[in-house]
């Protein structure tokens, strides 16, 4: 939470105030820290106040399926899991002194994710499983890929990429990376946020869920140190997820990393690939409709939809 907190109170808007049961000196539970966001579209609106807990617990799973067209799939989700327990003696805190709300803090990592999505997937198919094996060797031979381990990079990275498409889509934020911070309210109108999964013991963060990200309250993107509140949440404004689309929509660059797509000609046909490979191995086959001519000053067909499996 220290590096949350540092980027937090460099913008004039945010103060920050660490919490313990130590130095608060009481017997309940209480968030990590407490959050006050001020003058928010030119100090016209009230000052907020919300506590913060960041206190999960990261799961990594390889979801099995078939399509309906018959086709084996495979991809891999991180679930963040927070205690409830734990959040409910918190939120008591956060409601008997008269806060907005308790924020959970979850942190999202793109070489991380990619790092544990590669091993997860290496060790399956190392194990022999039938159906992750028929996968990665269907996918080396269909996207023209040199070895298995090109297979997995590119599952780990494509998976990474539509889940976070689909938040930044649903949040408002294109322009920014999607990794960092995002502070996501417990409560959107006295109930639970629409998207928490809430079972016996644990709430769950899905990336999948981007309904929860829609209400998000706060993101702190760590890759430019930007800082941005919801102004759906905390104030009124022209906010226009148009003109976000719109800066968005390039058709020469690669969706994943940013840098160039070039047509790449093979014996099975042509497809746009990303000229920073093999770093990046984003690759999209054309239809025949849509084939032009990338060389000599063309551009490329806009592909305005996401990766996905």
């Amino acid at each position: 939470m220290e590096e949350l907190f540092q980027l937090l109170t460099r913008n004039i808007h945010f103060n920050v105030t660490e919490l313990s049961s130590k130095t608060w000196n009481q017997n309940w539970r209480v968030p990590e820290g407490l959050i006050s966001i001020i003058g928010i579209k030119n100090g016209k609106n009230p000052v907020f106040y919300y506590g913060v807990t960041g206190n999960y617990k990261e799961e990594y799973v390889i979801n099995k399926g078939i399509s309906e067209n018959g086709n084996k799939f495979i991809n891999v989700r991180v679930y963040f899991k927070f205690d409830r327990e734990d959040i409910l003696e918190k939120e008591k805190y956060i409601v008997a002194n008269g806060f907005h709300g308790l924020l959970l803090c979850i942190k999202i990592d793109k070489d991380k994710f990619v790092k544990i999505a590669e091993k997860l997937l290496v060790q399956e198919y190392r194990s022999g499983d039938p159906h992750i094996v028929e996968v990665l060797e269907k996918m080396k031979d269909r996207n023209v890929f040199n070895s298995i381990e090109e297979s997995i990079r590119y599952i780990a990275n494509r998976d990474y990429n539509w889940l976070i498409g689909r938040l930044k889509y649903k949040a408002g934020l294109l322009n920014y990376s999607g990794e960092g911070y995002w502070l996501l309210p417990l409560k959107t109108n006295m109930e639970i946020t629409k998207g928490l999964k809430v079972t016996e013991k644990e709430i769950v963060v899905d990336l999948e869920s981007v309904e929860l990200f829609k209400n998000y309250i706060v993101y702190v993107d760590t890759k430019t140190g930007v800082v941005r509140y919801n102004r759906r949440r905390l104030c009124k404004s022209g906010f226009s997820l148009v003109d976000e689309i719109r800066k968005q929509m390039r058709d020469d660059i690669c969706p994943w990393c940013g840098g160039k797509l070039r047509l790449i000609k093979t014996k099975k046909g042509e497809f746009l690939g990303c000229s920073n490979y093999p770093g990046c191995l984003y690759r999209r086959f054309l239809k025949k409709e849509e084939r032009v001519k990338v060389e000599g000053g063309g551009s490329a067909p806009k592909d305005q939809s996401l990766p996905i499996r």
